[in-house]
């Protein structure tokens, strides 16, 4: 039997103030899949194991190279329990707000993310090979790379948060540098419209599952690799409806759901469905019904 993927927090890794986090890890040999809500880019640093994604399984080597998006549930693991073949990752993860935001208005950036993009959101398309395989001078940048950025993690020196920053960037750069040398040329343009559409809705599910949180335009934008324009424009083309509009559906859909189902205060009700300002919620509950949360519920008591 499988194990059930559990969720990793951003907060359970990120310092207080920071949405950045840099580690070098040996892998252990019990499986613990898991998702999260951040971005990693993991690079095997040395030593075998087994990369899971989803329900499938391959196994990795030094040079292996992995981006992992959002709600993609996955895992490393060493396979061999002598020390000297333990598998080395090291992880950089942080969240989208961590970008320089301009990257994903450039035109070059924005082609070359669709590579990230199909793998990350499309784990079930997956083979048996690393998003990335680098050899000979790349895996020596790359290394040279992880190990700058965790020297700035560690020692904290002043205006680390903006070295970290420029660092990252360069990494991505030089990943997707890598996906354009060895994929980006087998990729169709009208695949990646209609990918991006797929990423549509796949971020609608997103929203459906975290409907409770603050849902921001340039977190969500990023997630899809999206300049905030493009993303808002191709979400209405898809659900005709706005990026704020659907939230506001998915939460008021839950909240007629509560107030036929349970005696839960209205008040508690809004809360639970990410509105704190209860005048507020009367408002868009009503423009969307029709009916305050109090008519909506005597009709539907009457009715049963």
């Amino acid at each position: 039997m499988q194990n059930q993927a559990y969720i990793m927090t951003g907060n359970s890794f990120f310092r207080k103030g920071e949405n950045i986090f840099i580690n070098k890890a040996v892998e252990e040999m019990e499986p613990h899949l898991h998702f999260h809500d951040f971005l990693e880019v993991a690079y095997v640093a040395s030593g075998y194991g087994i990369h899971r994604i989803g329900d499938k399984e391959f196994t990795v080597s030094k040079g292996d190279l992995f981006i992992i998006n959002y709600n993609v549930a996955h895992e490393f693991r060493s396979v061999s329990p002598d020390p000297g073949s333990r598998l080395i990752v090291y992880n950089c993860i942080f969240t989208p707000d961590f970008l320089d935001y301009t990257l994903v208005n450039c035109k070059d950036f924005s082609y070359i993310t669709q590579h990230f993009l199909f793998k990350s959101f499309f784990p079930e398309e997956i083979g048996s090979k690393s998003d990335i395989h680098l050899n000979g001078l790349d895996q020596k940048g790359i290394e040279e790379l992880y190990k700058k950025m965790l020297d700035e993690y560690t020692r904290m020196e002043n205006g680390y948060i903006e070295m970290l920053r420029a660092y990252v960037i360069e990494l991505l750069i030089t990943v997707f540098r890598a996906f354009h040398k060895t994929a980006m040329a087998t990729i169709p343009y009208d695949s990646i419209e209609n990918r991006q559409r797929q990423v549509i809705e796949k971020i609608m599910l997103y929203i459906k599952n975290n409907y409770r949180q603050e849902l921001r335009l340039e977190d969500l934008s990023l997630m899809a690799f999206l300049s905030r324009n493009y993303f808002c424009r191709l979400f209405k083309e898809v659900t005709n409806m706005t990026v704020v509009e659907y939230a506001q559906k998915i939460r008021i859909e839950e909240a007629c759901r509560l107030l036929r189902d349970t005696d839960k205060k209205v008040i508690d009700i809004a809360s639970e469905v990410g509105y704190n300002d209860i005048k507020f919620f009367n408002q868009i509950f009503k423009r969307i019904t029709g009916l305050t949360p109090g008519e909506y519920r005597k009709k539907k008591s009457a009715i049963l």
